[in-house]
């Protein structure tokens, strides 16, 4: 008698276990799919790309403000005094950026691919940088101006904590 019972509170417990594998599996998945591009329309992911697209060229247009390049660095906060100075760096000289190629790699992370030109000659050609959703906004990642910085031999202590 006493081994029927447990005979059928060891079933009892096989089926609540398996109940919950499945429960928790199905949690990971839900989970692994809202962070996934699978979950984005079609609308949705040319939407990105198109913000990508706009806020990357005026991150480095000439024309753009202190406060919006701020504004559209990922920290573009502590990059204040270097964003400033490196624009300002370049006189005359207009340093511009387009984009060759944008593939969402999540719904808040971006490689992009550009090219450079400085005075309308081009100087990074196919360069690999990479963009973040920053709450709703697309912006160049603080990893890629890091990347462009170290391009003149060093590297500002600001882009060895990011």
């Amino acid at each position: 008698m006493v081994n029927q019972a447990n005979r059928k509170m060891v079933g009892v417990v096989s089926v609540l276990v398996v109940i919950i594998i499945v429960i928790v599996l199905v949690m990971v998945v839900r989970h692994k799919d809202k962070n996934s591009v699978s979950s984005l329309t079609p609308a949705q992911i040319s939407s990105a790309k198109a913000e990508i697209d706009s806020n990357w060229k005026t991150f480095f247009g000439s024309t753009a403000s202190l406060q919006t390049r701020e504004n559209l660095l990922q920290n573009g906060s502590q990059f204040a005094q270097i964003i400033s100075s490196e624009f300002a760096a370049l006189g005359q000289e207009s340093f511009s950026s387009s984009i060759n190629s944008t593939s969402l790699t999540s719904p808040t992370a971006a490689n992009v691919v550009y090219t450079g030109t400085l005075g309308g000659q081009v100087v990074l050609k196919n360069e690999a940088g990479s963009a973040v959703k920053v709450g709703s906004v697309w912006k160049v990642s603080d990893a890629t101006l890091c990347q462009l910085l170290a391009l003149d031999g060093s590297k500002p202590a600001v882009c060895k904590t990011t």
